[in-house]
């Protein structure tokens, strides 16, 4: 659960300092985006922010290599609290009572899953179950396809 939550952390912090870079490189000059990502990749805040995305990310794989895969999506979800945290200290984004509830809420459900879980099975699923599942990532495409 620490890697796991050590993702958050590198995720949450990551959205703010690439917030934060590409913030001062629209302000720094025109163009497309094309130019804005070349202005904001000669940043050190940006370049620290992919640098956590990708720590973030390793430490996510060795998560999903010991718990279950719904504690790390749990954990991984409390990287938006996470993001308020640091953009409230960095950014001075001034958070209401609500949104610091909010945060309260996610750091304690997050907590009370982390004591309710237990060890993931070793069963496969049915072979209908593959079936349905393979179905059913069909039928989203199909969606999305239709939907673009």
């Amino acid at each position: 659960m620490v890697c796991a939550l050590g993702a958050a952390v590198c995720f949450g912090t990551a959205t703010v300092l690439q917030a934060m870079a590409a913030r001062q490189a629209a302000g720094t000059g025109g163009g497309g985006d094309a130019a804005l990502l070349l202005r904001a990749l000669r940043q050190w805040r940006y370049l620290a922010g992919l640098g956590l995305d990708g720590l973030g990310f390793l430490l996510q794989i060795a998560a999903l290599r010991s718990i279950p895969i719904y504690a790390v999506g749990a954990a991984l979800a409390s990287s938006l609290a996470v993001t308020a945290v640091v953009a409230a200290r960095l950014l001075r984004v001034r958070l209401s009572g609500l949104e610091w509830g909010a945060v309260a809420v996610v750091c304690a459900g997050l907590a009370m899953l982390g004591l309710a879980s237990g060890t993931e099975g070793h069963r496969g699923g049915s072979t209908a179950l593959k079936y349905a599942m393979a179905a059913a990532a069909v039928g989203v495409l199909l969606l999305g396809t239709v939907g673009g």
